[in-house]
């Protein structure tokens, strides 16, 4: 029967804004407050801290979803992403028994928030958008959710916790009320962090239960890391969406060349500006946050990475940039042999014109 004293909720939307948006402007516009830098516990050195500080805006309070009304909060990136997280107090109303956090996941993941979220956005990108370089709001949206666990009725072990409450704490990660089988709960409970012995993270692919009173740097890791993968998708969508393009225009061929005439000049600009573009977003979404070696956020990130798959998305992402490389060069040879062929016709009709004209005057 133990019970959390005191923990929070958080449902995180990331959402892609548009090119990039100027943290300057927005501060002067707006009321923000720049996420914290990462504290001096758990051997995380000074210069391991964000490069662009995300700004935090408060948008009001959340109500009609938990019994108690929570914070609605935007946290927003320099590389044109917002995240839009919603945040409650746990035992605001009564201090809920540790067994109650699978129902609590399961009704939190089905009402339904995501739609409420881009409503959110939408309003903020109005108020924002001078800040925002070329804003756009995308189709795409990443969602991520937090089960923060601060301190319970009864002073439990990292060790402890995750076995006594092996199948909460795996129905919690997967949004069940249903008791999960013990592969299923292995699976969940795979990738667990810990640095003191009275703290754990554990990380699965659409959520995370965070068991620490000195959960935040945790946190912000783990929304960057949302934000990280919603970057990889759109870069991926966009990509797609070109390619499909492009291979339709490698396809037709130039019946009618003319000198000089450069009918692929367009596709080729916009596949140069698209390779340096998607390289840059990537750049600018890794760098946000230097974490290197085998410090605790450095093996954190690594886990949820892991879990979110990240490799494999930069894996996908590098493949089809080599093959908008390829169609690149394609393009480009096919114009350069097309109006070199052209030009030598050119040249050889002009002596053509040279030898039969003295021969038309000699008649």
């Amino acid at each position: 029967m133990t019970r959390i004293l005191q923990g929070q909720v958080v449902a995180m939307f990331a959402f892609d804004v548009g090119y990039e948006v100027s943290l300057e402007r927005l501060s002067a516009m707006m009321a923000t407050t720049p996420v914290q830098p990462l504290s001096r516990k758990k051997q995380t050195p000074t210069y391991l801290q964000y490069t662009q500080p995300p700004q935090i805006l408060h948008l009001g309070i959340a109500t009609g979803h938990f019994p108690a009304p929570g914070n609605i909060l935007a946290t927003i990136f320099d590389f044109g992403a917002v995240s839009i997280s919603y945040r409650w107090n746990l035992a605001q109303v009564e201090a809920p028994l540790l067994s109650d956090l699978p129902q609590i996941s399961h009704d939190l993941y089905h009402l339904n928030i995501e739609a409420h979220a881009r409503e959110q956005v939408e309003s903020l990108m109005l108020k924002i958008e001078s800040a925002i370089v070329r804003p756009k709001l995308a189709e795409l949206m990443e969602d991520y959710y937090l089960f923060i666990i601060e301190k319970l009725d009864e002073s439990l072990t990292a060790e402890e916790l995750v076995a006594n409450h092996r199948q909460t704490l795996a129905q919690t990660l997967r949004f069940e009320k249903t008791k999960l089988s013990r592969s299923q709960q292995t699976e969940a409970l795979a990738q667990s962090i810990s640095y003191y012995e009275h703290d754990v993270t554990l990380v699965d692919w659409n959520a995370a239960v965070i068991y620490d009173p000195d959960y935040e740097d945790t946190a912000n890791v783990l929304e960057l890391l949302n934000v990280e993968l919603l970057e990889a998708r759109y870069i991926d969508r966009q990509l797609d969406k070109r390619i499909t393009e492009y291979a339709s225009l490698v396809r037709k061929r130039i019946e009618w060349p003319i000198p000089l005439r450069t009918p692929y000049r367009k596709a080729i600009e916009d596949m140069a500006e698209l390779r340096l573009e998607s390289a840059l977003l990537s750049e600018r979404v890794e760098n946000a946050l230097k974490l290197v070696g085998d410090l605790f956020l450095a093996r954190l990130h690594s886990a949820a990475a892991q879990r979110f798959y990240l490799q494999e998305w930069e894996t996908i992402i590098s493949r089809k940039l080599e093959l908008i490389s390829d169609f690149y060069d394609l393009l480009s040879d096919r114009l350069h042999t097309v109006q070199s062929q052209t030009l030598e016709l050119i040249v050889i009709l002009l002596i053509l014109v040279e030898v039969i004209l003295p021969l038309i005057g000699w008649h």
